[in-house]
């Protein structure tokens, strides 16, 4: 048994049984000889999965797992709330649609609504978004303020496809213009043959949580039909936010209260 596994195998004691143990219960239990189990306890507890109130007291499982409950959570409302919407989109550009979720460091594909074409884009979900060079990523990047970037790009900016932005001050203009015009492009910079529009939703704080786009193949997605996809695009976005709690105004317009997370503030 490696050593991964038995760390799990006693993180899983704590959920089943849902108690305070000592080491020597937490040995007799797993079948891990009673030196390794203190040595991963004593890790666990570090890093905030497990709790010792009293020193070579007892554990119990600490905080940290709470973290995750609430990211499952939050996820899945994101998700129930997005997807009529992105369906709607999808019926109205008939080209593939794409939901992408920011957690605060990166930013994964989590839902998508396939063209129904033969030649579609068909977006890997659960990888990671590259930021600087989708539609979806570079709309989340004006969530973030300009010193936090180096945090969340991988420095320095790999070339995907001749159209990447590899300069990081070319970058910070790119990403300027587009706060101007709240949403972004993917003219193949992440691709050869892809392009894509995009923008980003918000919750009920003002705080990008997400983003929705429209990926197609060049040969039927051409610069003028991505820009005629813009106002759906905004508008799905802000059908998603207004469901999330985020303040619109009669006009559509957000709330002057929301104005500071929109110019770059931290999410």
């Amino acid at each position: 048994m490696t050593i991964i596994h038995k760390t799990f195998k006693i993180l899983e004691l704590f959920l089943d049984l849902g108690d305070y143990l000592a080491v020597d219960d937490i040995s007799r239990l797993s079948g891990i000889n009673k030196q390794t189990a203190r040595r991963i306890a004593v890790a666990l507890v570090e890093f905030g999965y497990l709790s010792q109130p009293v020193n070579r007291g007892k554990y119990s499982l600490g905080m940290k797992s709470l973290d995750y409950s609430g990211a499952i959570k939050m996820y899945n409302n994101i998700i129930r709330v997005a997807a009529p919407h992105l369906l709607q989109l999808f019926h109205k550009v008939n080209e593939s649609v794409t939901m992408a979720i920011w957690d605060g460091t990166k930013t994964a594909l989590c839902q998508s609504v396939l063209a129904d074409h033969p030649l579609k884009v068909v977006p890997d979900e659960g990888c990671r978004l590259i930021l600087y060079c989708t539609s979806v990523g570079k709309a989340i990047i004006t969530g973030l303020p300009d010193v936090e970037w180096p945090r969340y790009l991988d420095l320095p900016l790999k070339q995907y496809t001749p159209n990447t932005i590899t300069d990081y001050r070319a970058l910070k203009k790119h990403i300027n213009y587009i706060k101007l015009e709240d949403v972004a492009y993917d003219d193949e910079e992440y691709s050869l043959g892809i392009r894509g529009v995009g923008t980003v939703f918000r919750n009920e704080a003002g705080n990008v949580v997400g983003g929705i786009g429209v990926l197609g193949p060049t040969v039927r997605a051409t610069r003028a039909k991505i820009k005629g996809y813009v106002p759906y695009v905004k508008q799905c976005a802000r059908d998603i936010s207004e469901e999330l709690g985020y303040p619109e105004m009669p006009d559509g317009n957000p709330e002057s209260k929301s104005q500071g997370a929109r110019k770059g503030e931290r999410v």
